[in-house]
C-alpha cells in the first residue's frame, strides 16, 4: 500500500486542448493508447458512500468494478479507493466476467457499510500520459447512466485533467505543469447529482 497526491483540474474542452499541447512540449510521452473506460459504482440503498464523500469524512470510501469495454479481454478490476488523514491509496482485485456479472446482479458486502448494491455507470474516453514521474490523464465524453435496462442518463459538461504523483512530490512541480486552479471533482458524486438519485 502506497500513499499519493491526487489532484483533479475540470476544464472545458478547448482548454484541454490547449493543456494538452502544453505538456507535450514539455515533454510529456503517451502511457498507452487512449481508451474507453465503463465503472459501475456501489453504495447502500442509503448512499451512505455518496454522504460520506459529500460532507468529507475521513476515511471514506468508493467501490467501483472497472472493465474496458473496447479490449478483447473478459477481465474486471474490482478496485476501492480509500481517501485518510493519511492520503489516498486504492485496492484492486482481478475479477473474471463471470464475478463481475454477480457482483452486479447480488451486490457486495463490505465491513462497516454491509450489503452495496449497482448504483450507477459512468463511462468515458481517457488519455494516459507520463512525465518527470507523475502521471498525466484526460477524461473526455463522460456519460453517467444509472444501473438498469432504459435507465436515464446525463452528460457531463466538464473534461478534467487528473495528476497523480508519489507522496512526497513538491507541490510545486504540480502547479508547473498547471495553473489552473484544483476543484473536487468527483465523476460518482456528479453522477448521483446529475441523475437525481439522493439527497443532498
Amino acid at each position: 500500500m502506497s500513499f499519493r497526491i491526487e489532484e483533479k483540474i475540470p476544464v472545458t474542452p478547448s482548454q484541454a486542448i490547449s493543456a494538452l499541447s502544453a505538456i507535450v512540449a514539455k515533454g510529456a510521452k503517451p502511457l498507452f493508447p487512449d481508451r474507453l473506460i465503463s465503472s459501475c459504482y456501489f453504495d447502500t440503498r442509503n448512499y451512505t458512500l455518496f454522504n460520506e464523500s459529500e460532507e468529507g469524512v475521513l476515511p471514506r470510501r468508493k467501490v467501483r468494478l472497472r472493465h474496458y469495454p473496447e479490449s478483447d479481454q473478459d477481465a474486471f478490476s474490482l478496485e476501492t479507493k480509500i481517501s485518510s488523514v493519511e492520503g489516498r491509496f486504492k485496492f484492486t482485485e482481478v475479477m473474471s466476467g463471470t464475478a463481475a456479472i454477480r457482483a452486479q446482479t447480488v451486490g457486495l458486502i463490505r465491513q462497516n457499510y454491509g450489503m452495496l448494491k449497482p448504483a450507477v455507470w459512468v463511462t468515458y474516453r481517457r488519455s494516459y500520459y507520463e512525465l518527470e514521474g507523475i502521471r498525466l490523464t484526460f477524461d473526455r465524453e463522460i456519460v453517467y447512466k444509472k444501473t438498469g435496462v432504459g435507465s436515464r442518463s446525463a452528460h457531463e459538461r466538464s473534461n478534467v485533467i487528473e495528476l497523480k504523483a508519489p507522496h512526497n512530490t513538491p507541490r510545486d512541480m504540480l502547479l508547473d505543469l498547471f495553473e489552473q486552479s484544483r476543484q473536487r471533482f468527483s465523476k460518482y458524486s456528479n453522477a448521483v447529482k446529475l441523475l437525481g438519485l439522493a439527497r443532498f
